[in-house]
């Protein structure tokens, strides 16, 4: 992977955007993948641009995302329908492609084929790069336009720790008797652990519930969403979860295969720890056939102190013994802009 040392304010962008164009962004069906993009999309709409979002998951987010053109994915028969009057269709990988798009369309592009996507760095932070080097735009900021509805009411679980226990893939999931493990030494240490699992998954998941642990799963990302809010704090696999729980600000600890994996992908907006076992194996294959067996328990358990002396004091402090506090968790932006405190709406307690 390469590194972009351009300074965007002097190199000419590597895919420049007219004024007048209408943006498509087809995004990836991968949730994680998703929120990440749409840093590409506000900066872009908070720059003047005309951009429609094609995505299942930000229909069930919308919520979450107010003041986007946001429609569901559609089929290949159905790509020129939607796409034929854009002048740039965007997309993040070349798996996201819908049909023979890029056969007849001027310009579909996939940000991944760009160097500047390669690099090894956070995900979010090449957003930026994509958004300056690639695109143009000067100014650009971290903000991927979620803002928390006005009338959902937060109370936040200062103890509560949500354990997300499954991934995209199995190879990319810890072992599960170490999320056990870890859910009985959390409860030990006085927070409130909580498994949540996709409704598929659900009944894979029950066992946990004959240990003492509730397992949650949500019909919709909207009612997900809301309910992550109020944890105090997030573990899990390197997962669309951990970057939308980072994402409404929750902090964060992922588990991740390889330290590359787990620079790229860290979640990107509340704080965060990605951790990855001790480098002892040779090659690419070893590590991700084995970084489950060698990731301990005790590692993560001082992830989740190491965590919570960072945010001590902050307005998303999370432990077992933190006072209430009046004020709210951050400040929500949409499209850039800062937004009034949620302190209004937001009651905090440490017990649940």
């Amino acid at each position: 992977m390469s590194n972009v040392a351009a300074d965007p304010e002097t190199a000419p962008p590597t895919h420049p955007l007219q004024r007048d164009w209408h943006v498509a962004f087809v995004m990836s069906p991968r949730i994680g993948d998703t929120l990440i993009s749409m840093v590409v999309v506000q900066n872009l709409v908070r720059q003047g641009w005309r951009v429609t979002v094609f995505s299942d998951h930000l229909r069930a987010l919308e919520a979450w995302f107010p003041g986007f053109d946001i429609r569901p994915r559609f089929t290949s028969k159905q790509a020129r329908r939607h796409l034929a009057g854009t002048d740039v269709v965007l997309h993040a990988y070349a798996a996201d492609v819908v049909g023979d798009v890029r056969q007849w369309h001027p310009r579909a592009w996939v940000m991944d084929e760009w160097a500047v996507y390669r690099q090894v760095k956070p995900m979010v932070d090449i957003q930026l790069d994509v958004c300056r080097h690639a695109l143009g735009l000067h100014h650009a900021t971290r903000h991927n336009g979620l803002v928390v509805p006005g009338a959902l009411r937060i109370d936040v679980v200062r103890n509560r720790v949500i354990i997300h226990p499954t991934a995209s893939a199995l190879h990319k999931q810890w072992l599960p008797i170490k999320f056990l493990d870890l859910a009985r030494r959390l409860r030990d240490a006085g927070y409130e652990p909580c498994f949540v699992v996709a409704p598929a998954e659900l009944i894979s998941w029950r066992w946990v519930e004959r240990h003492g642990f509730r397992v949650a799963a949500h019909g919709s990302l909207g009612d997900l969403a809301a309910w992550l809010i109020q944890a105090g704090l997030f573990i899990g696999n390197d997962s669309g979860l951990a970057h939308l729980a980072s994402n409404v600000g929750v902090p964060a600890i992922s588990l991740a295969m390889r330290p590359s994996i787990a620079r790229r992908w860290a979640p990107g907006w509340a704080p965060s720890i990605a951790l990855t076992p001790l480098p002892l194996l040779p090659g690419r294959w070893l590590k991700e056939a084995c970084w489950k067996y060698l990731l301990p328990v005790s590692k993560v358990m001082g992830a989740v102190d190491r965590l919570r002396v960072r945010m001590a004091g902050s307005e998303r402090e999370f432990g077992v013994d933190v006072r209430p506090r009046l004020t709210a968790p951050v400040h929500q932006v949409a499209n850039g802009d800062p937004l009034s405190p949620l302190a209004a709406k937001v009651s905090k307690r440490s017990t649940g």
